[in-house]
């Protein structure tokens, strides 16, 4: 019997942005950027590979990391949010910027951006 792939939450090659939920106020933002390799609806758990991303101490920029990372992310742990990012966003380019009002965005250079501000109104 064939899968059928119509009622799926997530799909093998969707890409992805995981935010690492933040569970006290001094914990530091942590950001994924990733490709879906498997997800298990049963249980939650999907597999992503991809690249981390961390904010700098000095500068205040946050760099991808250069190694490729899989990771095993249960979706029921209420930990982690998980946005489905469009096709249309390059991986290969992704990166995180702030702009001249400080508020941080997802960006892959041409197609895409996405606002990562913790709120609505701008810092400045």
């Amino acid at each position: 019997m064939t899968k059928s792939f119509s009622n799926v939450f997530l799909e093998p090659g969707d890409k992805i942005l995981v935010v690492h939920r933040r569970l006290f106020e001094s914990d530091k933002s942590r950001f994924f950027v990733g490709e879906v390799v498997g997800f298990n609806e049963a249980n939650g758990l999907l597999k992503t590979t991809g690249h981390s991303f961390g904010e700098t101490s000095l500068r205040h920029e946050w760099v991808r990391k250069k190694n490729v990372r899989t990771k095993i992310i249960s979706l029921t742990s209420g930990t982690y949010i998980v946005y489905q990012l469009p096709p249309i966003c390059n991986l290969d380019t992704v990166g995180m910027k702030f702009d001249k009002e400080m508020n941080l965005w997802l960006v892959d250079g041409d197609h895409f951006a996405m606002d990562l501000s913790e709120s609505a109104h701008s810092r400045s």
